[in-house]
C-alpha cells in the first residue's frame, strides 16, 4: 500500500466513524422522542378517567380512581429523561414533536414544572390511600391538571 493510499484511509475511516456516530445519535434522538411521547400518552390514558370522574362525566368509582391515581403517580417520572439534547423542535432531527426549543433555554423552569407535576400526582395518590373525601380529590386533581397545563402552556406547541 502506498503512502498516499494510507493517508487517504485515515480520513475516510474518520468520516465513516463520524457518520456512524451521527447515525447513532439520530437513532438515539428518534428513540427518545418516541419514548417520551409514549410515556405521555400512557399518562394521559390514566388522567382521562380521573378527569371524567371529577367533572361528573362518569360516575365516581373509588376503586377505579385509586387505580388511575396510583398509576399516574408511578408514571410521573418517566417522560422527562427523554427530553435530551437534539430532540426538541427545530433541532434538525426531522421527527414531529411538540416539544418547543424553549425547553433548552429554560431547563430550570422545565425541571421545576416536572417536579411540581410529580409532587401533585404523588399527593393525589396519597390522598386516595388516606381515603380522602371525593371533594378533596377533585380539588387535588385540579392541582394535577394545573401542573400539566404549566408545562403545556410554556413548552408545548399546540
Amino acid at each position: 500500500m502506498t503512502a498516499t493510499r494510507r493517508s487517504l484511509l485515515a480520513p475516510l475511516g474518520l468520516c465513516a466513524a463520524l457518520l456512524a456516530s451521527a447515525s447513532a445519535q439520530a437513532l438515539e434522538v428518534d428513540k427518545a422522542i418516541e419514548y417520551r411521547q409514549d410515556a405521555l400518552r400512557v399518562m394521559a390514558f390514566q388522567t382521562g378517567p380521573l378527569g371524567d370522574m371529577v367533572q361528573g362525566n362518569i360516575d365516581y368509582d373509588a376503586e377505579e380512581f385509586a387505580l388511575r391515581a396510583g398509576n399516574l403517580a408511578a408514571l410521573a417520572h418517566l417522560p422527562w429523561e427523554a427530553f435530551i439534547e437534539g430532540s426538541l423542535q427545530g433541532d434538525g432531527h426531522g421527527i414531529e414533536t411538540r416539544a418547543l426549543a424553549v425547553i433548552g433555554d429554560d431547563w430550570a423552569g422545565f425541571e421545576e414544572r416536572q417536579a411540581t407535576f410529580r409532587r401533585e400526582a404523588a399527593t393525589l395518590a396519597e390522598m386516595v390511600d388516606d381515603q380522602a373525601e371525593f371533594s378533596d380529590l377533585r380539588r387535588q386533581m385540579g392541582a394535577v391538571v394545573n401542573s400539566c397545563r404549566g408545562c403545556h402552556d410554556n413548552y408545548r406547541a399546540d
